[in-house]
């Protein structure tokens, strides 16, 4: 696929930016064994690390499918496998299902019960309140370290799409060997459009495939004239939220640069997965702050590297990117459900369990039915229905 550019909204806000689509979508694909990365790169590779999948997100973008109790990474309508189930796998093809911890809101933890019935309900974590990823990053680090400790993270994100699994397994490898000398890691993936919404990660040189390099410079969402500096330099990858780190080095950089997130968390190790955890996390985060690790700990680091990806990647930012997840007819329609079209070209079409959905003579638009309300627009402006949900949302 040929990523599109943004609309002119996304320029504007970095809240309103996407990533472009994958070069091929993986529809899904076959469920990873758990050999791949074994295979690839010996057993050693795995014998210290542990996936932190992050599925707390309360995304507005996927509106009117996705809801605050129903989010973008849980839902099956789509791709039949959820996101976070896709995520969930990938991890598997890293390590067993028991050094997979799941970072996820209190609110959705039997969500991801629900859909990854093989990990632990130990290792799911359901934070009381948002508070950012800072908080959710030092806390899956704080558990990772008690529970087992010396071990590297592969901290990621539930809600993205990953093709081509053995590439995937690939570049976390390299990640993984080079988080064991030090550092703060993250992969990159190379720009293609002036984005506003992600991290950009200044390389101390081009890197080689799959090649940990130096970063110079994290800057963490740019106004639209530097992203296009960025851009065209040719020095820039995009900080895709993939993060790799041992979790003392990640410990030791939080007491350093948030050492009063640190200080609140670290008591909360201990009871996590017991009965005493929500009311121990509901006062913890309620004297948080809420920051990102981007803010907080990355920017400010001193030594972060970056390995870049060689896998196909969308972070699935809205609903441009539902062709990733729909098949797509002769005419460029790509639908779900009972739907019917006549001279239509070029639309997202998804319809609800309870009644058919016509569409008759329109092109290039997104119309959805969910439990949140219906949603129609042109697909230029897509990309901009985040303050309009949100006010709906506020009115309810």
């Amino acid at each position: 696929m040929t990523p599109t550019a943004p609309p002119a909204c996304a320029a504007a806000s970095p809240a309103t930016a996407t990533r472009p689509k994958p070069a091929a979508s993986p529809r899904g694909g076959p469920a990873p064994t758990g050999e791949t990365l074994r295979d690839a790169t010996g057993d050693s590779t795995r014998r210290d690390v542990v996936v932190v999948l992050m599925a707390g997100g309360f995304g507005t973008r996927f509106w009117p499918l996705g809801t605050a109790d129903q989010p973008k990474q849980f839902l099956t309508a789509l791709a039949g496998r959820s996101l976070y189930r896709q995520a969930a796998e990938r991890a598997r093809a890293i390590v067993p299902w028991d050094r997979i911890l799941v970072m996820t809101n209190a609110a959705h933890v039997g969500l991801v019960l629900e859909q990854t019935p093989e990990v632990p309900e130990a290792n799911v974590i359901g934070e009381p309140m948002r508070r950012d990823t800072a908080a959710a990053v030092i806390l899956a680090a704080l558990v990772a370290e008690r529970r087992f400790p010396g071990s590297i993270l592969v901290t990621t994100p539930a809600d993205h799409l990953v093709s081509n699994l053995d590439a995937f397994c690939r570049t976390v490898a390299a990640a993984v060997a080079r988080a064991r000398l030090g550092g703060l890691g993250t992969i990159g993936i190379r720009p293609t459009y002036p984005a506003t919404g992600f991290g950009y990660l200044r390389l101390a040189r081009r890197p080689a495939e799959a090649e940990p390099v130096r970063v110079l410079e994290f800057v963490e969402k740019p106004d639209a004239p530097r992203a296009a500096r960025f851009v065209a330099s040719g020095e820039y990858l995009w900080n895709a939220g993939m993060f790799i780190w041992k979790a003392g080095t990640l410990l030791e950089a939080a007491r350093q640069l948030l050492p009063d997130v640190s200080a609140a968390l670290e008591p909360l190790a201990e009871s996590a997965g017991s009965p005493a955890f929500a009311e121990r996390a509901r006062q913890a985060f309620q004297s948080l702050r809420a920051i990102s690790v981007d803010y907080g700990i990355m920017e400010k680091a001193r030594d972060v590297w970056s390995v870049p990806a060689t896998f196909d990647w969308s972070d699935v930012g809205g609903w441009l990117a539902a062709s990733d997840l729909l098949p797509a007819d002769a005419d460029g329609n790509c639908v779900r459900g009972s739907v019917l079209l006549d001279a239509a070209t070029g639309n997202i079409v998804v319809a609800g369990a309870s009644r058919p959905v016509l569409v008759v003579g329109v092109k290039d638009c997104v119309i959805v039915e969910g439990p949140g309300g219906i949603l129609v627009c042109d697909k230029s402006h897509a990309e901009c229905i985040k303050p309009l949900v949100e006010k709906i949302l506020a009115y309810k």
